[in-house]
């Protein structure tokens, strides 16, 4: 795993340490049962769907991609540009929807723009660069940020695992998991 990758991972987790911390005591975690549950579940699917849609993201292009040498635009790829980036967007918005208030989302999304917009763009840079009118193309026919709900639809069309892929992820995602259930088991003990 890239040092980058490696470093943003670790800021995102710690922003999201200190807005928990801060956020139980400054603004006291309450809500309803049913919702609080709705949530957990909900939050809980869509860490498991992210991490499974990098994990797919992350093993069609080392598959497919030669090295660096060619273009990924099918799999994962023909619905939208970034889809690791995408999947790690849906980790943390499930993160946030298990152990904070729903507002914490808009203060997510800000960081999540700060670290992955001149990401994307620098690594826009460098594709265009290596595969010029091929990449203009791609752009053209695929979402940069959100996949169109379309495609969603038929999601099982693009997106694959395989056992290797999946064990190669597969510490970092029980982590993550088991991090956020034992948060949560600690703010209803609290």
């Amino acid at each position: 795993m890239k040092i980058r990758i490696k470093i943003q991972g670790a800021l995102m987790f710690l922003g999201l340490g200190a807005v928990i911390l801060l956020s139980n005591s400054v603004f006291p975690h309450q809500r309803q049962i049913f919702l609080d549950v709705t949530l957990n579940a909900v939050g809980m699917g869509l860490i498991l769907f992210g991490f499974l849609f990098r994990i797919s993201a992350r093993g069609y292009k080392e598959e497919k991609s030669s090295n660096g040498n060619a273009l990924v635009k099918d799999g994962p790829y023909a619905i939208i540009r970034n889809p690791m980036y995408f999947g790690t967007f849906i980790i943390g918005t499930g993160v946030v929807m298990m152990l904070l208030e729903l507002w914490f989302f808009f203060l997510f999304g800000i960081i999540f723009l700060l670290i992955y917009i001149p990401q994307t763009k620098k690594e826009e840079k460098a594709l265009l660069e290596r595969f010029g009118q091929e990449y203009k193309e791609y752009c053209k026919l695929t979402p940069k940020y959100f996949p169109r709900f379309d495609y969603l639809l038929r999601l099982n069309k693009y997106v694959s695992l395989k056992d290797f892929w999946v064990k190669k992820e597969i510490v970092p995602m029980i982590t993550a998991i088991v991090v956020v259930i034992l948060i949560e088991i600690w703010e209803h003990i609290r």
